[in-house]
């Protein structure tokens, strides 16, 4: 009997995927090398932009999300899940080509928001443009009591998408007391229009938002993301 191998199609960025790797690590109780999971990581950096792809403004990154896939595949993953949250917006096509079974990250996340806190009724979601453009957590959430409140376009641009593209951005220089400041920035606007939790929904987020940050609960999709690989690589063991 063993345990599942895990794969992580990452990449989107390399730190987000580094910070999944941690955290697998650290969640996971070893008390010995051999008590660990075995990951195997593709940090595919060469993926197209999400979010220009879903504007129209790009090339789609999916032929490269599937050469990723199929890598991980060969390599021996028995499931794959990526730390990217825009780029479920193309899950079904990615879903449809592997053998193996692809962990939806904001199902996930939106099925832990609700299991932790069953009573919140307004839910704060920092993002990227192109996870907001195409509703994934909105749709995750549709037939629930929870309304997603998002960011003004102002907002949006001048602050979570600078923090996170700008010059002096999470993806171009990595984390710093500047994008902090403009994500807490952002989140704290949301609270003040009712969310009563804040969701990290762009994997860099967690890079400079964390639970403890703000006046209300900050959920981290690394971290759910992390509990779900190592729950799924510990059940049902294959022969």
């Amino acid at each position: 009997m063993r345990e599942k191998v895990i794969g992580v199609l990452g990449g989107m960025g390399p730190e987000a995927t580094i910070e999944l790797f941690v955290k697998i690590v650290k969640h996971t109780g070893a008390r010995t090398d051999q008590d660990h999971l075995r990951i195997l990581i593709d940090n595919n950096p060469k993926i197209p932009n999400r979010t220009l792809a879903i504007q129209g403004k790009g090339p789609s990154p999916v032929p490269e999300l599937r050469r990723s896939i199929r890598a991980l595949e060969r390599a021996g993953a028995d499931f794959i899940v990526i730390p990217c949250v825009t780029a479920h917006y193309f899950y079904e096509p990615l879903q449809r080509a592997a053998r193996v079974p692809v962990v939806h990250l904001v199902r996930e996340t939106s099925r832990h928001a609700g299991a932790r806190f069953p009573r919140a009724r307004a839910i704060g979601l920092l993002a990227t443009t192109g996870t907001l453009e195409a509703g994934l957590f909105q749709r995750a959430f549709a037939g629930t009591p929870v309304a997603v409140l998002t960011p003004s376009a102002s907002a949006q641009r001048h602050r979570v998408m600078h923090a996170i593209f700008g010059k002096r951005g999470i993806k171009a220089v990595g984390p710093s007391p500047w994008s902090k400041k403009l994500i807490v920035d952002a989140a704290n606007t949301l609270i003040s229009r009712g969310a009563q939790l804040i969701i990290a929904g762009c994997t860099e987020i967690p890079l400079v938002l964390q639970d403890g940050d703000l006046p209300v609960p900050v959920i981290d999709p690394i971290s759910v993301l992390a509990r779900v690989a190592i729950e799924r690589a510990r059940s049902s063991p294959k022969p």
